[in-house]
């Protein structure tokens, strides 16, 4: 904890006074002669703080008193880079946030809250007359689906060969047998002829495993996603 003065060490600092929206407190803050931009050791400002919180009357009141909204932190994010919600977000660029802003790495604030807070992004985006990357993801994904037709021939494939060893039990034959193998064998060469996908499977598939076993590894195919890793800062209240 940053101490201001001798007798201030149990108080809080203005930059957590701003993320807990006691008002009160930042107002003593201020009247006590701190700037309503001043930076702790990390570059984090009060403004910054009450952003990132939806703080919304200590924005407006660290604004009335001279803070500026495009203030910077050591990577060149301002407090619009801070917003977790579309409220806060209006409210800054009321308040004369800048929404074309580029940051050290040359993001803009819509750019840099995509993964975390979509919803902010795509009104970012809204209000910059960008078009949204909702719309450009599903319309790349239609494409896509639409010019390869190997998920459709393997899900039919997968159908037919279920159907074939639900008949083939229904006539008491082994799904086992040697004879049923032939004729999954000979389906999936039909359907090979007509996708490259299924001609891959096939051709690393081994001869002497069942090649319904190889058509299950199709269907039971699924994706993991990473978590996004975050930033330690002493006067970053974390959420609970």
């Amino acid at each position: 904890m940053v101490t201001l003065c001798a007798g201030q060490t149990e108080r809080k600092n203005i930059w957590v006074a701003a993320s807990d929206g006691d008002l009160e407190r930042v107002k003593e803050l201020i009247e006590a002669g701190l700037s309503p931009s001043v930076a702790d050791e990390n570059s984090y400002t009060p403004i910054h703080a009450a952003a990132s919180w939806g703080r919304l009357e200590v924005l407006r009141y660290l604004k009335s008193v001279g803070g500026d909204m495009n203030t910077t932190d050591d990577e060149g994010d301002t407090p619009l880079f801070s917003v977790e919600d579309i409220e806060t977000a209006k409210l800054v660029i009321e308040l004369g946030g800048d929404p074309v802003h580029q940051n050290d790495e040359g993001k803009t604030a819509d750019e840099n809250l995509m993964e975390d807070y979509p919803e902010v992004s795509e009104y970012l985006r809204s209000i910059m007359g960008k078009e949204t990357r909702t719309t450009e993801t599903d319309v790349k994904d239609n494409d896509n689906n639409e010019e390869d037709p190997t998920n459709e021939m393997t899900k039919t494939l997968i159908e037919q060969v279920r159907d074939m060893m639900s008949e083939a039990e229904s006539h008491g034959i082994d799904t086992d047998s040697p004879e049923l193998d032939t004729r999954l064998r000979e389906l999936v060469t039909k359907t090979v002829d007509q996708s490259v996908g299924l001609g891959k499977l096939l051709a690393g598939s081994d001869h002497n495993t069942p090649v319904r076993n190889d058509l299950a590894s199709v269907a039971e195919a699924d994706d993991e996603s990473v978590p996004s890793s975050t930033i330690d800062d002493p006067n970053k209240r974390q959420r609970t």
